[in-house]
């Protein structure tokens, strides 16, 4: 199975902008140190968005990265092909409310174990020490974590992990989202960040042990993964090892692909239906992960006649 950290980098857009602005209070970030390979583009290759048609409607598909370095701009032309021929962009979750109070208030109350629990009494001893090296690591104690859920730390081990390798700009999300902002162009969201938060915050439960076991011991995630990861997604070519990664997801973690894939796509998938059948034209910008696998975005529109075209 790919490591977990992979699916966090293409899947969670919540993950990227909340942990982003809580570890930008410690100065831990190595020079970039990523080949330029990824950058490379073949002529006239193809992209990560999709033209959706059915019945005269149109529907524009874009696959994200939600976490990207200063070398990966610009995006590729296709993205603002979509963007610019769009009514309408629609996104994962909108991030703007993190910053309410209300938001701020519910993160707070489920960052943390309940019952006043800390990791020392859910996790075993050796599974707790292994959690606390992997902090060292970073320059981190973890004192600091001790009333966290395992999934929050774990999730911030993650973060400084991909930011070590230079990962530390905007995604395609956020970038098209203060685009549309600036241009006055309404955008509409999938699910409530509330949602983001609970699947986040819920990874592991029921089997913290195996989890953080399983994830500190992957969490050195190799920097070529992450060039491969950004030329498929630059070329267009990422089907056939999605299509790996979810397999194995699926039947490695079946919890996780619950939550990260089937809960959601139950909820997103009439959502994008509706948006391709309001006459007008929508760009649905996701996780690339959603869009393949037997119950990804692009299958599910195939079962319905669509015709899809990828440029």
């Amino acid at each position: 199975m790919k490591r977990i950290i992979y699916f966090l980098f293409v899947i969670l857009f919540f993950t990227s902008n909340f942990l982003l602005s809580a570890a930008a209070i410690r100065e831990y970030y190595d020079k970039p140190s990523l080949q330029e390979e990824s950058n490379f583009v073949p002529a006239d290759s193809v992209s990560s968005v999709w033209k959706i048609t059915k019945n005269g409607n149109t529907l524009f598909l874009g696959g994200s990265i939600h976490v990207l370095r200063e070398t990966d701009f610009p995006l590729p032309e296709q993205f603002d092909t979509a963007f610019y021929a769009s009514d309408i962009l629609v996104l994962e979750t909108d991030t703007e409310q993190l910053s309410t109070p209300e938001v701020q208030q519910y993160l707070l109350s489920q960052i943390f174990l309940p019952d006043h629990k800390r990791l020392q009494d859910i996790l075993e001893e050796d599974t707790y020490e292994l959690l606390s090296s992997a902090c060292i690591e970073y320059g981190l104690s973890i004192d600091e974590f001790a009333r966290m859920k395992p999934s929050m730390v774990i999730n911030i081990l993650n973060l400084f992990q991909i930011q070590k390798y230079g990962f530390v700009q905007q995604g395609i999300d956020e970038y098209y989202f203060e685009k549309a902002k600036s241009e006055k162009k309404p955008v509409s969201f999938l699910e409530s960040v509330q949602v983001q938060i609970n699947m986040l915050m819920s990874m592991g439960d029921g089997y913290e042990n195996d989890y953080v076991r399983y994830s500190v011991e992957d969490i050195e995630s190799d920097e070529a993964e992450l060039i491969i990861l950004l030329y498929e997604w630059k070329n267009g070519t990422s089907e056939i090892s999605n299509n790996k990664r979810l397999i194995e997801m699926k039947e490695d973690w079946p919890q996780i692909y619950q939550s990260l894939i089937s809960s959601r796509h139950n909820e997103w998938l009439p959502q994008i239906k509706e948006f391709l059948e309001s006459g007008k034209t929508c760009f649905v910008i996701v996780g690339l992960l959603h869009m393949h696998g037997p119950d990804g975005i692009l299958q599910y529109l195939e079962s319905i006649g669509c015709v899809i075209e990828q440029f």
